[in-house]
């Protein structure tokens, strides 16, 4: 609702005074400044009189129980029955977030002093995500539909994905179709790399992490999708020319691919769960923080260690080479990569 002209307000309720935030674990705590905060929110018991004003100098992200109601930059005016019209009851929980800090954030429910010059101008709801729930439908769609492609082409490998990726023994399967510049090497690493990227952007949206560009259209969520997944296969083939030459060094060649080969395997096989589950969540709750945390953005790091741990043990297990030799290879190859990699994530 908007003033036709400048109209003197009434403050009944300062919401920025009684914020709350949730640590780590869940739990409530209050917010007592809003300098370094990036999400809190306040409960509303029942429908207030009067009118929300909703101001803040960043882009703002307003949630109600977890889902994403409205984005807005300065100042916009909300019907309080706006923010109960799919509550399930009489309490509700406003939540805003900000890619910075929530510092020029301000609530407030006010009454307006000349009421006769009031119109109505309630907003309708800005439908800003439509975009991106195209985008997240057409990609969905086309990795499936690649995915078909590998299965129907390459269905040894994809067999061999399901059925022995986390074994500690190598097979003969490894050394005989492990060329890395071959055709399912390089269809597993492009749906790898697809995968990936929309896994981050899905993140990053959902959770307003801010960590890629802003995009509002589908041509550049599409953009930056391609842009991404682009830089996850060059970050691959980069990763191959650094275990070849350490391979060299260490005459290891003859285990450099099915190195590259177990990544591929062990990765794409903790992602795939990853993928159902943002599905699922994208379906049941059209991308709420329902049961999504930031928590979930840890995955994909703890996929990294995981792998190093575990290929470490089936390199112990399966080379002749002294347990000196192996360490100090894997750590040229694996250990300090996926520790410069962890510094510049949680940066």
């Amino acid at each position: 609702m908007r003033a036709v002209a400048q109209q003197d307000t009434i403050v009944v309720i300062d919401y920025t005074k009684v914020m709350v935030g949730t640590d780590q674990e869940g739990e409530l705590f209050p917010v007592t400044s809003l300098e370094k905060i990036q999400q809190a929110g306040f409960f509303v018991n029942g429908i207030p009189e009067g009118i929300m004003k909703i101001c803040s100098s960043n882009e703002l992200f307003i949630w109600v129980d977890g889902k994403l109601l409205d984005v807005i930059r300065d100042c916009s005016f909300y019907s309080p029955q706006k923010f109960f019209q799919n509550a399930q009851s009489d309490t509700i929980f406003v939540s805003f977030s900000s890619e910075n800090s929530l510092a020029s954030l301000k609530c407030e429910l006010v009454i307006f002093e000349q009421l006769m010059v009031i119109r109505d101008q309630i907003p309708i709801h800005r439908n800003l995500r439509s975009e991106f729930r195209e985008f997240v439908i057409i990609v969905l769609l086309a990795l499936l539909f690649f995915l078909g492609i590998i299965v129907s082409a390459y269905p040894s490998r994809i067999a061999y994905l399901v059925e022995k990726s986390f074994t500690l023994k190598a097979s003969a399967y490894e050394f005989v179709n492990t060329g890395f510049f071959t055709g399912p090497s390089m269809y597993v690493l492009t749906f790898y790399s697809l995968t990936l990227a929309f896994v981050g952007i899905y993140l990053d949206s959902l959770l307003s992490y801010g960590v890629f560009d802003k995009q509002n259209t589908l041509p550049e969520f599409f953009r930056i999708w391609f842009e991404i997944s682009a830089g996850i296969f060059l970050l691959f083939i980069v990763k191959w020319l650094v275990i070849s030459i350490v391979a060299g060094l260490f005459r290891f060649r003859d285990l450099k691919n099915y190195q590259l080969f177990d990544f591929l395997n062990f990765n794409l096989v903790l992602l795939t769960p990853m993928l159902l589950l943002l599905v699922i969540d994208f379906i049941l709750n059209d991308f709420s923080r329902t049961w999504i945390s930031s928590g979930f953005m840890l995955l994909f790091p703890l996929m990294l260690i995981l792998f190093v741990l575990w290929f470490t043990l089936k390199f112990v297990n399966n080379s002749p080479r002294k347990k000196l030799s192996i360490i100090s290879y894997l750590c040229a190859t694996e250990i300090i990569p996926v520790i410069i990699l962890l510094g510049w994530f949680f940066k």
